[in-house]
């Protein structure tokens, strides 16, 4: 057994590493229907079209799904809890107290793909999964790469397309999957409705009255998620500028640059992405000069149970379309956040926060 699983797990990184945090540049021309097992439903099976046209046979009533990755999980999490069979990555420490405790008892068998990847197929096929899901961006060739994971594990593997703009359109495509339409419908209306909202209010700023923010992230804020990054998407969203104009190392990787680029590039506003880092901008003597920091609007960015901006590039950006709107135009983004907050805790991540927790939040 072990031999075997050895084997399957180097065929596996040999042949390729899945949709994540680098991705490479979406297919220019869809992927052609691929049939990765025998496509005849039975009165156990039936068959689900995914995001790049494969068509998959899968079992009729799912109970056991295996996420590839932080951001399958975190969807999967909002939409079916109770079908995850193990988690791509622990939940975060952030999350106790707000992730439901019986869900740090699942196995931790890793995930497939980017600079984190670090599958342990082993701990995957003993959670017996009837279905891998992956969720995110597409890259070139990803329907030939899941077709050859699936054929490796012996599991049918589905793609679902998420990112910011297609959000909605992703909890669908996972309602059809899970056969929990209602519930997905719900979750999907909430994104298209805030996107929609969100997209008039942006288109009313003018111009020239854009502010531009500085994104601040590593131990010393010197590392930046530039424009054109999956991770800056809320920026633009809300009818901002990303600071940070300069080549992103990857759609969905962090870009080094000098306090003196900083300086050059004058932000009207700093988010730190931790407690550490907001407390250093505000009392580090190299940045006290910065416009922002004189004129006290560095903020750090909530992360409880998940960033409200970036990481992972999922769902959890959602909450931060409100929450940053409020700090940067309040005469236009004029929602109450605390209750935003609460609505979204309770829709998505399944929790009916108190005061105390709101305080903790925010």
């Amino acid at each position: 057994m072990k031999k075997k699983l050895f084997t399957i797990l180097l065929s596996v990184s040999l042949l390729f590493s899945l949709t994540g945090c680098a991705k490479e540049e979406p297919a220019k021309e869809p992927v052609k229907e691929v049939q990765t097992q025998e496509n005849t439903e039975t009165e156990e099976t039936r068959t689900f079209t995914d995001s790049v046209g494969r068509t998959v046979t899968i079992p009729k009533e799912l109970k056991k799904i295996a996420p590839s990755g932080p951001v399958a999980q975190l969807v999967l999490y909002t939409a079916a809890p109770d079908l995850l069979c193990g988690l791509a990555r622990e939940f975060p420490e952030t999350a106790k107290g707000y992730i439901d405790d019986s869900y740090y008892s699942l196995p931790v068998f890793g995930q497939f793909y980017g600079k984190n990847a670090n599958l342990n197929m082993e701990a995957l096929l003993a959670a017996s999964p009837e279905l891998v899901i992956d969720i995110g961006e597409p890259k070139e060739n990803i329907g030939e790469e899941l077709d050859s994971l699936s054929e490796q594990l012996g599991i049918p593997v589905v793609f679902i397309e998420a990112t910011l703009p297609t959000m909605e359109s992703a909890y669908t495509k996972l309602g059809e999957l899970l056969g929990n339409t209602k519930e997905c419908e719900e979750l999907a209306e909430y994104c298209k409705e805030l996107l929609e909202d969100t997209s008039k209010k942006a288109a009313s700023i003018p111009e020239d009255e854009k502010k531009t923010i500085y994104l601040a992230s590593g131990n010393e804020g010197l590392n930046t998620n530039a424009s054109g990054s999956i991770h800056g998407d809320i920026v633009e969203q809300i009818g901002a500028v990303n600071a940070a104009r300069v080549d992103a190392a990857s759609t969905g990787g962090g870009s080094e640059v000098s306090l003196e680029q900083i300086f050059l590039w004058n932000p009207d506003i700093v988010l730190a992405d931790a407690k550490e880092l907001y407390e250093k901008i505000l009392n580090d003597p190299a940045w006290q000069d910065l416009e922002a920091v004189k004129n006290n609007q560095v903020y750090q960015i909530p992360d409880i149970p998940y960033s409200y901006i970036n990481n992972p590039p999922s769902v959890n950006r959602f909450i931060g379309i409100p929450w940053l709107g409020n700090i940067v135009y309040p005469e236009v983004y004029t929602e109450d956040i605390r209750k935003e907050v609460t609505e979204f805790y309770q829709l998505f991540y399944h929790i009916e926060l108190t005061e105390e927790q709101l305080d903790e939040i925010l």
